[in-house]
């Protein structure tokens, strides 16, 4: 059994999140507790409310105006990122919401951010949410090659691959990104993601004449 009574009221406060507990987490901040303390692996009482899924714990803890809404753990990985890899909408919703929040931040260790985390894992709501809350599509993880389209191909989400090339948003002005996004398409022999990705390509290069999309006058609005 633990005894609490030697623990500090951080130590309690990450306890209290980690059980659930309210009455403990809200004696933890009454006593003095940190929101944004973190535990040896850099994980804040929010990540914890996040990985928990606790949607009470997140709303509450976002409400105090000192909260770290973008706080990093050991590997570099924001609440956001854990949210959207879970494919929690309501979590995501959450912290999109707060006006502090960075959508397009990148972790440590595999650099993906959290639009790339939710296209990895499947979770097309949350892809459709993120992107009408800014995430940048064209962001690669830390290799340099992986976007949220090329993981969405590999790893058969096609309705999410869809959606991100009818945003018109996909920057298809590197070859090598064309490249890659098309050999996965052909190599899990999808036509109809093929047929999507040719006309998606094709349009692009119709609107901006093979400039980057920075470089160009075309404009898009993601699709909600």
């Amino acid at each position: 059994m633990v005894d609490t009574k030697a623990m500090s009221s951080e130590e309690k406060l990450i306890q209290a999140v980690i059980a659930g507990d309210v009455d403990a987490t809200k004696s933890a901040l009454d006593q003095g507790a940190q929101i944004n303390v973190a535990d040896d692996d850099g994980w804040h009482p929010l990540h914890i409310a996040v990985q928990k899924q606790n949607v009470q714990f997140i709303r509450w803890f976002l409400e105090r105006p000192e909260i770290n809404v973008n706080a990093r753990n050991k590997w570099g990985s924001t609440p956001l990122m854990l949210a959207a890899s879970s494919g929690n909408l309501d979590s995501v919703e959450c912290l999109l919401r707060h006006p502090m929040i960075r959508v397009n931040l990148q972790s440590d260790y595999y650099g993906r951010t959290a639009l790339i985390e939710t296209a990895v894992k499947g979770h097309a709501h949350v892809t459709r949410c993120l992107v009408s809350f800014g995430a940048d599509v064209n962001l690669t993880d830390k290799t340099g090659r992986n976007t949220a389209l090329i993981e969405a191909i590999k790893n058969k989400h096609t309705d999410i691959a869809i959606y991100l090339l009818r945003t018109g948003a996909i920057d298809f002005a590197n070859s090598g990104q064309r490249l890659q996004a098309l050999i996965w398409a052909g190599r899990h022999r999808d036509d109809k993601l093929y047929r999507e990705l040719d006309h998606a390509i094709a349009s692009f290069f119709n609107r901006t004449g093979g400039l980057p999309l920075n470089k160009s006058n075309h404009n898009y609005s993601p699709q909600r």
